[in-house]
């Protein structure tokens, strides 16, 4: 489709209606933050959850967020303002559960105005004086402006206090606000009952002693009728209190459950990858011991070495928009590998095998942008100095290979390729453990390696006073596949498995706790074991 500009000057009709807007936000919430995030956050999840629920109840729609903040739109004012009492409500007797360092209060204003419709937002004076209202609300309390007042002021049983015309920033003129005091709500009708009874006893004092013992009891009678509806009116309040905290804890549990079977399964599927690159890695072997086995009867198939060499070029993923970086090649007797650094800072390997009648076979082994390992399996051919391979990531992306030897003919079996041994990455390692987290920076801790003959082993003392443990394998070519023993801060016992990579003097690599949390781990050798 071709991009059409606007021409300067152009107009566009905007879409407005009248809407009664309730806007809150959590008293001291930037304090409660710096104190203690994660609470503060686990408290607000919660209360949130409260806030929505009982807005969709009362045929209203969330339209807008912003960290604490919450706007929401309802066509009927009476609605909103009984959506905002029971909210406060809800929550006053959820934060008495709550010790009161972990109690969050919201401010809520409402006002009626016309706001103008852009996508699923609304904005305008009537969203700006809802929120100027809110800002000037005591933490637990509500305020509406005149205009919500005049909707509601003979329909629903609230007892309202005229706070004056106040002067809000950048409001143009002062807005008529009240605020409602729900501990003091009564009924209109009651109200002028007891008018007119109090009325009627006072005349029956002036006419008989008679009426006025009749209208003392009369008037006994509605004070206990009121305290009985009150009685109610509290056991209904904890009858949803007590509903919405078992929803909570079953969306919880839910939660939880649906989390462990996603764990399950993504350890199911690394097992069967896993599997699976063994059974390719062996058919390959026995593809090479068949070649080699060929060779005495086959002396008109050039030798492989013929093919060894450095070759440079890189990968590219194939999309909408081709993304490439450099990767280097390294092939010697039949053997190709090479590795480059993720833009994740992990690093990946390409490894396979070139044959004599120019097949090529690679299996790479990199990280997503979000720092999970991935795999890829590519098919190409070598012909007249040049190497080509495409092929498929785990997750269905194409991924293709172009190289070009850097030194032709004998020069090229004389460039230094890899040393074939294990041992070279003999040695102590230093360096640290971090669990990463996608909104708060990780947390680390020193772990000491030791590498010898081939195996990676090590530990460190939990906080829990248990002992953690480190270990695996390290292959000829640098790869990296260990296994954690380690301790919960609750003293549960967590393993985690993570694969990665070695080069001269130093070590990388990344992983998943059982519970699906991701780690990373770097060292840098101190001392060689082979000296």
């Amino acid at each position: 489709m071709t991009d059409v500009e606007t021409p300067v000057g152009a107009t566009h009709d905007l879409e407005r209606r009248l809407a009664t807007i309730l806007c809150a936000d959590v008293a001291g919430y930037s304090r409660m933050m710096g104190e203690n995030e994660e609470r503060t956050v686990r408290v607000f999840r919660g209360h949130r959850e409260v806030f929505e629920s009982l807005v969709a109840q009362h045929r209203g729609r969330i339209f807008n967020t912003a960290g604490d903040a919450l706007l929401a739109e309802f066509s009927s004012a009476v609605e909103a303002v009984r959506c905002a009492t029971d909210i406060q409500s809800t929550l006053r007797t959820r934060n008495d559960h709550l010790p009161p360092e972990e109690r969050l209060q919201f401010r809520i204003g409402i006002n009626l105005g016309d706001v103008i419709l852009q996508g699923g937002d609304l904005l305008g004076d009537g969203v700006n004086v809802a929120a100027r209202i809110q800002a000037a609300t005591e933490p637990g309390g509500i305020c509406i402006s005149g205009s919500v007042y005049e909707q509601i002021q003979n329909k629903l049983s609230l007892d309202f206090k005229l706070l004056g015309e106040l002067a809000y920033k950048n409001i143009a003129k002062p807005v008529r606000t009240y605020t409602i005091n729900e501990g003091g709500a009564v009924t209109t009708t009651l109200r002028k009952r007891s008018v007119g009874k109090i009325g009627a006893a006072v005349a029956g004092l002036v006419l008989a002693g008679a009426a006025a013992y009749w209208a003392s009891g009369e008037l006994a009678a509605q004070r206990a009728e009121r305290a009985r509806a009150e009685a109610e009116l509290a056991a209904q309040k904890q009858a949803t209190a007590a509903a919405l905290a078992a929803a909570e804890t079953a969306k919880r549990e839910a939660k939880a459950q649906a989390e462990k079977q996603a764990a399950e399964e993504a350890l199911r599927r690394a097992q069967e990858e896993r599997t699976r690159l063994a059974q390719d890695l062996k058919a390959l072997e026995a593809e090479k011991r068949a070649a080699e086995a060929r060779k005495p009867a086959a002396a008109a198939v050039p030798s492989p070495a013929l093919l060894d060499g450095l070759y440079e070029g890189r990968l590219c993923n194939e999309g909408k928009k081709r993304e490439c970086w450099p990767v280097a090649l390294a092939v010697r007797d039949g053997i190709a590998e090479g590795n480059w650094l993720s833009r994740t800072k992990g690093t990946a390997s390409a490894r396979g095998t070139v044959g004599a009648d120019g097949g090529v076979r690679l299996n790479l082994a990199a990280w997503t942008p979000r720092g999970e390992p991935t795999v890829a399996t590519m098919v190409g051919r070598t012909a007249d100095g040049a190497i080509s391979a495409s092929g498929k990531w785990r997750e269905g992306g194409t991924v293709v290979g172009e190289w070009r030897r850097a030194t032709a003919g004998a020069a090229a079996t004389r460039i230094p390729l890899p040393a074939r041994s294990a041992a070279r990455f003999d040695g102590a390692y230093e360096g640290r453990v971090c669990n990463e987290f996608r909104e708060r920076p990780p947390r680390c801790w020193p772990v000491k390696l030791v590498a010898r003959e081939g195996r990676v082993e090590g530990q460190w003392p939990s906080s829990t006073g248990n002992t953690s443990r480190i270990g695996g394998t390290i292959d000829a070519q640098g790869a990296v596949d260990v296994k954690l023993a380690a301790w919960t801060a609750k003293g549960a016992a967590i393993e985690g498995n993570a694969t990665g990579r070695a080069s001269e003097g130093a070590m990388e690599i990344a992983g998943r706790w059982a519970d699906r949390g991701i780690f990373t781990g770097t060292w840098k050798r101190i001392a060689d074991a082979r000296r």
